[in-house]
């Protein structure tokens, strides 16, 4: 991490910054810090000098942390946006997260806050470096926002919202319903093996989060032409995507993780290929190459599309998330799913999860437009202390294939 990276930190409570500076004293030498009491004041400084992080209360009197970020959101979208908050009001938080990327609980541990900002920076270097703004130069456009995303969000900021809600607006968009009838019930076989007819009925069927992200892969996908839909597959790689997403969710619930993370897995694992978008729209023929060249060498497929187009779809597509303000631990386990140890972690993390998932969902089920699948990293797992579940995550992936995904978000 490069040095003298830039902090501001909000909160109307002098007492609360003054805990935070002495708190963090320790990191003055490489960490720039600027303590103010108002939004207003942040907003102000902020247009003399720039910040790499703001970390803001959620309620402040006058201007709050809320409205604070989504300014800076629109000022400053190179700014990485923080929210310190003591409280559990899921409706503002809902609402704030379309505006933030990380949020952190009230009182907060010293090592816990830097070991945050710190992983921010490096995803954030990582998806802004310049081999990445050079392959990026090269796109005449970015997939936009799905229409039926936008209003699923939307709807987020409903206290009353139910799945039902969101599978109404799935079904006034006959290509993504229809997608999503198509992966739900060719990804899984119901106890009953029943098939499911009514797109509302099938986002029940899931849950919110993973149709969620169901909705924005759906939509990416839709912009491709047919021939490129055949030649690469996609609808096998739609149904990997959404068997990637259950398996991480049922990996991390082995672990008991929390519920917030749970949702984390469900996402990232369905969105971790939505990188191959970039490549089978902008270059489908150094992606062909590249999944030949990973078949014949036996060589992981994102390294050779590094090599043929110097980045992986795994960047390309945490910047693709990234672009449309999806939380970082999403992005982050997009980003580094073929590397989790590249991330900065001590403990096993959602990123792990959608890593061990994709690779045995790979080798388990074959994808006709696949590259070569590379071997877990038992030596990294080990590292990590869970290499004695693999066996069992095995089974959960055989489970995926033949129970209902009542849980998956």
């Amino acid at each position: 991490m490069s040095q003298s990276r830039r902090i501001l930190f909000v909160d109307d409570d002098r007492n609360v910054l003054d805990g935070l500076r002495r708190m963090l004293h320790p990191m003055r030498g490489q960490w720039k810090m600027e303590f103010v009491t108002r939004g207003e004041d942040a907003l102000t400084v902020m247009q003399s000098n720039p910040y790499d992080v703001i970390i803001s209360d959620l309620r402040m009197s006058g201007m709050d942390g809320l409205q604070l970020l989504e300014t800076v959101r629109e000022k400053s979208p190179q700014t990485i946006r923080i929210m310190l908050s003591g409280y559990a009001d899921q409706p503002l938080r809902t609402r704030a997260s379309r505006c933030v990327h990380q949020f952190i609980s009230k009182p907060c541990d010293a090592d816990i806050l830097k070991n945050m900002v710190e992983r921010a920076l490096a995803l954030y270097d990582r998806l802004h470096s310049t081999d990445l703004s050079d392959i990026l130069s090269r796109l005449t456009s970015l997939p936009v926002l799905p229409k039926a995303y936008r209003e699923v969000l939307d709807l987020l900021n409903n206290p009353s919202c139910s799945l039902r809600k969101v599978g109404q607006v799935v079904a006034q968009d006959i290509g993504l319903s229809s997608k999503i009838l198509q992966v739900v019930n060719n990804a899984f076989v119901t106890v009953q093996g029943q098939k499911i007819f009514d797109p509302i009925h099938a986002v029940s069927f899931l849950g919110f989060k993973a149709s969620e992200a169901l909705i924005l892969t759906s939509g990416v996908f839709s912009e491709l032409a047919e021939a490129s839909i055949r030649r690469f597959c996609v609808d096998q790689l739609q149904e990997h995507c959404m068997r990637v997403g259950t398996l991480a969710r049922a990996i991390c619930g082995s672990l008991h993780m929390s519920d917030d993370l749970l949702d984390v897995a469900s996402m990232a694992g369905i969105l971790h290929d939505a990188g191959k978008m970039i490549l089978i729209s902008s270059f489908p023929d150094e992606y062909w190459k590249s999944i030949l060249e990973s078949r014949s060498r036996y060589f992981p497929v994102y390294g050779a599309e590094r090599l043929a187009v110097q980045a992986s779809h795994a960047e390309l597509g945490g910047y693709l998330l990234d672009l449309w303000g999806l939380p970082s631990p999403i992005i982050e386990a997009v980003t580094y799913h073929h590397e989790p140890w590249l991330c900065s972690q001590s403990a096993f993390s959602v990123t792990d999860a959608v890593y061990v998932a994709s690779l045995i969902d790979h080798q388990r089920q074959s994808n006709l437009a696949d590259g070569w699948s590379e071997p877990i990293n038992h030596d990294y797992l080990q590292s990590l202390g869970v290499a004695d579940h693999i066996e069992s995550w095995l089974r959960l992936h055989q489970a995926t294939l033949f129970e209902e995904p009542a849980h998956v978000g």
